[in-house]
């Protein structure tokens, strides 16, 4: 009976040792720098990361080798911390990790070795890894410290996907409401960058009512207008918006039909301005962002065409026109 249970013992422990060193026979060393602090614990560390990692076969005489290292800061925060290292069968650190201990558990600190080793080995599978062979410049620094919590997913994980930015993106298309002179305009707007401090924009805007005038004869004349805007503008990038401020060149079209007159007549003229535009960009999401304008116009005196009713100027052009505008949009080439 006695012999029974040291065989069952005996197998037991073969099979939990080769578990351990499944990794080794396979292309994989783990092994520590600091083999007299006990936490986390070798042999147990390479349980843990045999059962997350599985095998790791490798072409040649030589493998992988991970070393961790229990190390102190006499000052910052945190002093105390383990140092995970990863050397590629050439030799070369691929991978260097400063894991603080903050009062976690020996067991915790080597499922955050585990962790750590199997997000960069999956990452050379499917090739979706931030910390793959080409990342090898990372190793010639220490990286900040992670924050190791109880949960020890929290560690290894990728970066948190940082906040969208349109700076250098483009082009954007968006579909825009605008105001001048209290007529409403639907339209769309083009935006893209020529440049890292430039971008040119063009607009399209068609008025949503008509301008209107009556004459004490009795003749009524009415206007629809479609305008074009380009401008030319300088940006600010100030994460995660967008600033733009420069000149705008506007050309509007007026179609006008007059009423109460023996002979009916339609007439179109053009009227050119000048001014300058600011605005904001926010995004909303990957794709999308919302944008908010003001603008203010000058007509130049002689730079667009009359009405004229008997000899006398209807719906004569203002000289300057202050007008806003507010956009939603979707950037391609993200």
């Amino acid at each position: 009976m006695g012999r029974r249970w040291c065989f069952a013992w005996l197998g037991a422990a073969l099979l939990w040792a080769s578990e351990a060193s499944a990794l080794e026979s396979e292309g994989f060393t783990l092994e520590t720098g600091s083999p007299d602090a006990l936490c986390p614990e070798l042999q147990a560390t390479r349980e843990i990361v045999a059962r997350r990692l599985g095998s790791l076969v490798v072409e040649g005489r030589r493998g992988w080798l991970a070393r961790y290292t229990i190390g102190h800061a006499p000052a910052g925060n945190p002093r105390d911390f383990v140092r995970l290292e990863l050397f590629n069968p050439e030799g070369e650190v691929e991978l260097r990790r400063d894991l603080p201990i903050e009062g976690d558990s020996c067991r915790t600190i080597a499922e955050v070795i585990a962790l750590v080793l199997d997000r960069y080995f999956r990452g050379l599978t499917d090739g979706a890894s931030d910390e793959g062979p080409q990342a090898s410049p990372e190793a010639e620094q220490p990286s900040s410290p992670a924050s190791v919590s109880g949960n020890p997913r929290a560690t290894g994980e990728r970066e948190p996907a940082r906040a969208p930015r349109l700076a250098g993106r483009g082009p954007r298309l968006s579909a825009e409401y605008a105001a001048a002179l209290a007529q409403p305009y639907l339209g769309l707007r083009v935006s893209a960058g020529l440049g890292p401090r430039l971008e040119a924009a063009l607009a399209l805007r068609w008025g949503l009512t008509s301008l209107e005038e009556s004459e004490p004869g009795g003749a009524h004349v009415e206007a629809r207008t479609a305008t074009s805007r380009l401008s030319l503008a300088w940006r600010l990038a100030l994460p995660p918006v967008l600033l733009h401020f420069g000149p705008v060149v506007s050309l509007a079209l007026q179609r006008a039909t007059t009423r109460g007159l023996q002979y009916q007549s339609n007439r179109t003229r053009a009227l050119w301005t000048v001014g300058v535009e600011a605005g904001l960009v926010a995004p909303i999401g990957r794709k999308f962002f919302i944008e908010g304008s003001t603008s203010l116009d000058f007509q130049p005196s002689g730079a667009g065409g009359q009405f004229l009713i008997g000899n006398q100027e209807v719906l004569p052009p203002q000289t300057l026109t202050l007008g806003w505008a507010l956009g939603l949009g979707y950037v391609w080439g993200q």
